[in-house]
């Protein structure tokens, strides 16, 4: 697998998760955040465990620890992100969530000591700039529901770097990296169910629709599955700080696929900030096989 080839399939996973935040938003409608998360990552947990069963006897100590670890940060932000989700705008969510490739490049300095390349600051720069521009956060204000989802953004940037380091280590055993899916989603039931006994509100009741359901499929199958499988698998062969920016992708995708869907419109602004975006996550690829021809 070849960067470029691996960076092309994150983009695919980025466009994915950009079509939940149009799905969560309105689920959140008929049931409560946590017990969404609940229901999607239980039926994605017993897929996982239907389609990789032989990877549960490759279950060891230092495998386990490191699923746990993942999953606890996977599992925590989809928590904070969804109930952050039903207090704040979708805009602002967007934002805020991808301002993770923020934070990337810093702790991926923590963890690994390594010097952060001046490349990157300017990418995750120009970036931030893009959200901002895209997604127009200021105007919204700031209240809770923001201060979870940024917590939940640090957690993933936590997330991402460790799924680079734990996964390359794993490279050449696929059912290993499998059981790393499983329990990422196992755990993040378990959090999950904590979640509906001390954070959502007592008495409240599920309005169960064939919309409901089509969009629980929809965010464990696709969004949880496949996306979770490919990151597991693929992210490793770029690096981190790369695969943030193309994760930033997502608030471009998900105003896409509402202005296919439900006929929004753009601003100008809104345009200039998904060029802005765009520019930077496909730019320095195009420098780097400009490079390569030359050479």
């Amino acid at each position: 697998m070849t960067p470029l080839r691996a960076e092309a399939l994150l983009l695919l996973v980025t466009l994915v998760w950009g079509g939940t935040f149009t799905v969560i938003k309105s689920a959140l409608a008929t049931i409560t955040p946590s017990t969404f998360v609940l229901t999607r990552f239980g039926i994605a947990t017993a897929l996982a465990v239907a389609i990789w069963p032989r990877s549960l006897r490759l279950a060891d100590r230092d495998l386990l620890v490191k699923g746990l670890v993942l999953g606890g940060l996977f599992g925590i932000g989809f928590v904070l992100q969804s109930i952050g989700l039903a207090l704040t705008s979708a805009s602002s969510s967007a934002f805020i969530t991808g301002t993770m490739v923020a934070f990337v490049p810093f702790v991926f300095r923590i963890i690994e000591g390594t010097r952060v390349q001046r490349s990157h600051i300017v990418t995750v720069g120009v970036v931030i700039l893009g959200l901002w521009l895209f997604t127009e956060p200021e105007a919204k204000g700031i209240n809770l529901g923001d201060v979870l989802t940024l917590i939940a953004a640090v957690l993933w940037a936590v997330y991402i770097v460790y799924i680079d380091l734990w996964t390359k280590e794993l490279r050449e055993q696929p059912q290993k990296l499998n059981l790393l899916v499983i329990l990422q989603f196992a755990s993040t039931v378990v959090i999950a169910l904590m979640g509906t006994w001390f954070l959502d509100a007592p008495h409240t009741t599920t309005q169960w629709s064939i919309p409901l359901v089509g969009g629980i499929l929809y965010c464990a199958i696709l969004a949880s599955v496949f996306t979770t499988w490919a990151q597991t698998r693929f992210q490793q062969y770029t690096h981190p700080v790369r695969a943030g920016v193309i994760y930033a992708m997502e608030p471009i995708f998900a105003a896409v696929i509402a202005l296919i869907a439900l006929h929004e419109s753009w601003s100008w602004r809104q345009g200039i900030g998904a060029g802005v975006i765009v520019g930077a996550v496909i730019i320095p690829d195009i420098l780097l096989l400009v490079k390569r021809a030359r050479s």
